[in-house]
């Protein structure tokens, strides 16, 4: 019945003459006249547009800013208050943490600077809170806050002037608390040591994801005369890296690690010079070696 009633409609306003001479009058005399009236109202809009930002930008500029309020306020965006606030991707900072300074910046910043509060939200939480990396920060309607974060990861602790930081692989530094000394991630990381070795920490990365099983024999590294790497292994053994191919360098490092026997007696492996290793081995040991 109904598929016939909508049949019956289509084929009423497809044959009836009235509606088919109003639907031309509009087709030929009409829609011409609404076209032209729109290409001038749109020129003329674009004319006054790039006049005022010639020779009026202030104009322009306070226009802006009162259809920005209005916008705001007619969509209830101006509302300040946060009905709910959802955080995700913390691990080491807490959900509260962020809220409360969320809750604090609310209220410093002025209506008419609404358009900036985002940005001032995400600017707030990056400085206070050092653990974090990104802050992606979206408003659901009408009073819902996202909060997206990502924390920097960890690599290595590193002491600088008597002060402790844990940086992550591209030498980010977090101040080291006490409450770290306790936590088991912390005990067994790598020890950096040397003025700038955070923002050289990287290189070690890059070595150290080569062999995980060699690395994870390093106890610390010191960054020397601001060129080069010295690595000290658990076991006290000494590793002297050259300033430049570290890579390669720590490529004949592995093939000497893995050969049974090498590291006896060994104090330190000397890769400085390329193409070229120097040994040098403890005192008992070369006492022995002498005696044979």
């Amino acid at each position: 019945m109904t598929k016939i009633l909508r049949q019956k409609t289509k084929d009423f306003f497809r044959t009836n003459q009235l509606l088919r001479k109003i639907r031309n009058f509009f087709h030929q005399s009409v829609a011409p006249i609404l076209i032209k009236a729109v290409v001038i109202l749109i020129t003329l809009l674009v004319l006054i547009f790039a006049m005022l930002k010639i020779f009026k930008p202030a104009v322009l500029e306070k226009v802006y800013e009162k259809s920005s309020f209005y916008f705001f306020h007619c969509l209830n965006l101006d509302n300040r208050e946060f009905g709910q606030i959802n955080v995700s991707g913390n691990y080491r900072v807490t959900k509260e943490e962020i809220i409360s300074i969320v809750s604090e910046s609310e209220k410093r910043k002025n209506v008419t600077e609404y358009s900036l509060l985002i940005q001032g939200l995400i600017d707030e939480v990056k400085t206070r809170l050092p653990w974090i990396n990104q802050v992606v920060m979206t408003r659901s309607m009408p009073d819902i806050l996202n909060i997206s974060i990502v924390e920097y990861e960890p690599f290595a602790i590193w002491q600088n002037d008597e002060k402790k930081f844990i940086i992550d692989k591209d030498g980010n530094a977090v101040p080291f608390e006490d409450k770290f000394r306790d936590e088991e991630e912390f005990k067994n990381m790598v020890i950096l040591s040397g003025k700038y070795a955070n923002t050289h920490a990287k290189s070690l990365f890059n070595i150290f994801v080569i062999d995980p099983n060699l690395s994870e024999n390093v106890y610390s590294a010191t960054w020397v005369g601001n060129r080069r790497w010295d690595i000290r292994f658990d076991s006290g053994l000494l590793i002297k890296l050259p300033e430049h191919n570290i890579s390669d360098a720590w490529q004949r490092l592995i093939k000497i690690y893995n050969m049974p026997g090498s590291i006896v007696g060994l104090k330190i492996i000397d890769l400085r010079i390329a193409d070229k290793v120097y040994l040098e081995y403890e005192d008992s040991v070369i006492r022995e070696m002498k005696s044979l």
